[in-house]
């Protein structure tokens, strides 16, 4: 008698436990009860979650110009990197001193199209006619790379752009290796290519003024 007394306690218990569940499961798949909150989690432990760090792209009060994002100290250049010597508005100087003698292959063209989509696709677009992600929630298009215009433009020239910058482009020669450059360089007449342009091929014989470990 008395064990079937604990059997009948254990069960009452059971259900009591599961009622709470029950209902509430219900509640989330007719919709009653939202699966996800938009009130922040109460943390007892944050495992380091919420840092006083300064984040990519946002202002900080650390620095006098409140930008986070720090220019590269001058004179100094990335491990096993090259100084670009030409300013933006050199470009005209750019066929004399600079030319494509990185060989075209399935690695590099997979290389230019790795460093393309990561530095370039967010203002340019995947297909190079300057409608990319920021450009459709409101900064200002780019140039189309798939123009006739771009396509006569030298590697040299191109080059160039990536480098210095251009307008409101910022420079890439201190966030690019000279190579991966002109990676890029054979992605984008790949792109040209595929929109039926012919790259202008008249590229001026010269030699890198670029200058390792200064």
């Amino acid at each position: 008698m008395e064990k079937k007394s604990i059997i009948n306690g254990k069960t009452i218990f059971g259900i009591i436990l599961a009622i709470p569940v029950v209902l509430f499961v219900a509640g989330v798949l007719s919709a009653q009860i939202p699966w996800f909150s938009e009130k922040p989690p109460l943390e007892f432990n944050s495992d380091m979650d919420n840092q006083f760090k300064a984040k990519t792209q946002q202002g900080t009060s650390f620095f006098a110009d409140r930008a986070t994002s720090r220019p590269p100290v001058e004179g100094t250049v990335p491990r096993e990197g090259s100084k670009y010597k030409l300013q933006m508005n050199e470009v005209a100087s750019a066929d004399s001193l600079y030319k494509n003698t990185l060989v075209k292959n399935d690695f590099v063209l997979a290389r230019g199209k790795n460093r393309f989509n990561t530095f370039c696709l967010p203002c340019h677009g995947a297909d190079g006619k300057g409608q990319g992600k920021v450009v459709q929630k409101g900064f200002a298009p780019p140039p189309s790379l798939v123009v006739q215009k771009a396509s006569d433009y030298t590697d040299s020239k191109i080059f160039h752009i990536i480098s210095a910058g251009q307008g409101v482009m910022p420079k890439y020669a201190d966030k690019l290796s000279e190579v991966d450059r002109w990676a890029v360089v054979h992605y984008i007449r790949s792109i040209q290519e595929k929109n039926g342009l012919k790259p202008n091929s008249n590229q001026q014989l010269a030699l890198s003024t670029s200058t390792k470990g200064e």
